[in-house]
């Protein structure tokens, strides 16, 4: 019998046109609801997402001939992992499709913030020239720190090392990773050396808040802040008060802790007094999740999802 495969999600159509070649049976529903999934047939082989619903205990009861779930993308915050090992699903994800993206995309946020490009823009688009008060720094003068040293982190040092500066790097879950980037280090010299912190770690409950009031305390160079890995790994609150109290120079944010399971945020007539703070706030530059977004990266998703389905057929799921 042939193997189905459901896609719910935007995927690079290669996946699919290799899957099918390989004796697989791709169908794509990409406005299938976690109720529509729930009811439909227990038909499926795999399940291919990025964040369409949640993957739960319940979900997974009805889907007895479900025996693999990819995520395109980095982190399963929206899939119950332990669910489905209890019911020997594989789950998969490809957080090195978009690596180079996010990477990139740090670095973008990181010099439009060091050389003063949205605040001089809006400056000259007021009739403001002004040169001295916006001279700044060189990369080659900085050091730089990288909280998680899994995928993302890798490629930014390269980016950074690239540039000439100075690069340590934390990783709470690894030790014995120096490389020709980056210097491993303890989170606390992190804190208190670096003059750019760059956040590069998945979400788990354990690292809720994992930047915080505590750790804001412990800087000591008034240091660029960039997160493009997930909102709610810090605080925002302790965010913005490092931000007027100095402690902080300029914060990049590519996420949001207010961010759904579906990386969206509420409408903006529903913004908490944060969110509008967070937005007015001249310290602060926002895109919308969007680092990984890259026609590149779709394609290297792709590819990797494809060679991690094939492997896990390989050695028998």
């Amino acid at each position: 019998m042939t193997k189905r495969i459901l896609i719910v999600n935007s995927v690079h159509p290669s996946l699919a046109e290799r899957l099918n070649e390989t004796g697989f049976l791709c169908e794509t529903n990409k406005n299938l609801s976690y109720n529509d999934f729930l009811s439909i047939q227990d038909q499926y082989y795999g399940l291919i997402i990025r964040s369409r619903f949640i993957i739960d205990e319940h979900l997974l009861e009805s889907k007895k001939n479900l025996k693999f779930v990819v995520r395109i993308g980095s982190g399963v915050e929206n899939i119950d992992t332990a669910a489905c090992e209890r019911h020997s699903i594989a789950c998969i994800s490809t957080p090195e499709g978009n690596a180079p993206a996010v990477a990139e995309h740090a670095l973008a946020l990181l010099l439009a913030a060091l050389k003063n490009i949205n605040k001089t823009d809006r400056e000259v688009r007021n009739g403001i020239w002004e040169r001295t008060l916006n001279k700044n720094r060189e990369l080659s003068s900085l050091t730089a720190g990288i909280i998680g040293y899994g995928h993302t982190g890798p490629a930014f040092a390269k980016l950074l090392h690239s540039l000439g500066c100075n690069v340590l790097a934390y990783d709470k879950f690894k030790t014995g990773f120096s490389d020709n980037f980056a210097s491993e280090t303890s989170l606390q010299q992190l804190l208190e050396t670096s003059d750019i912190i760059s956040i590069h770690i998945n979400y788990l409950p354990e690292n809720h808040y994992f930047i915080n009031k505590e750790k804001f305390s412990c800087v000591k160079r008034n240091p660029l802040f960039i997160n493009t890995s997930r909102g709610l790994s810090v605080n925002t609150n302790d965010l913005l008060d490092a931000l007027d109290s100095g402690i902080i120079q300029h914060a990049c944010l590519d996420v949001l802790e207010f961010e759904t399971s579906r990386l969206q945020i509420p409408p903006l007539k529903e913004w908490t007094e944060t969110m509008q703070r967070l937005a007015a706030h001249p310290k602060v530059t926002l895109t919308p999740h969007i680092a990984g977004q890259t026609f590149d990266a779709d394609k290297r998703h792709a590819d990797i999802a494809f060679e991690k389905i094939i492997n896990l057929i390989n050695n028998k799921i």
